[in-house]
């Protein structure tokens, strides 16, 4: 059995017991869960697929990532006018947290799995994801 040293065991327990993310103003980035990682790639998010977004998948995006993924699906085809509404009450400055903290829920994942070796494939296709 071969051991990788390269993973961090910290790393890999905060992937398990993942927390919240409290940016103020009752805004809350959760942990990522399947289902959010699944809003995330309906909606083609710059977060799964890295690209330039436009304002409206940027504010959809941080929507998904901060409101319950359960109630979200249910409400998905008013997913636009929900996120500028929610938008609309938040101070420009909380984007920029919002975003910070998504981006730590994300390093939170990769970090906790193992370095793909070279000459790796994936081995199936599932709803445009890869695995």
């Amino acid at each position: 059995m071969e051991i990788n040293n390269t993973v961090n065991p910290k790393s890999a327990l905060e992937a398990l017991f993942p927390q919240s993310i409290d940016c103020g103003e009752g805004v809350v980035v959760k942990p990522f869960s399947l289902a959010t990682y699944a809003l995330l790639e309906k909606i083609g998010s710059y977060i799964i697929f890295p690209h330039e977004p436009t304002q409206e998948e940027t504010l959809a995006s941080l929507y998904i990532c901060t409101h319950d993924a359960k109630e979200t699906f249910k409400k998905f085809d008013l997913l636009q006018d929900l996120s500028i509404e929610w938008a609309e009450t938040l101070r420009p400055e909380m984007f920029r947290k919002i975003t910070d903290a998504v981006l730590k829920q994300i390093d939170v994942v990769k970090n906790a799995m193992p370095p793909e070796k070279e000459g790796d494939e994936k081995k199936a296709v599932t709803d445009g994801s890869q695995v």
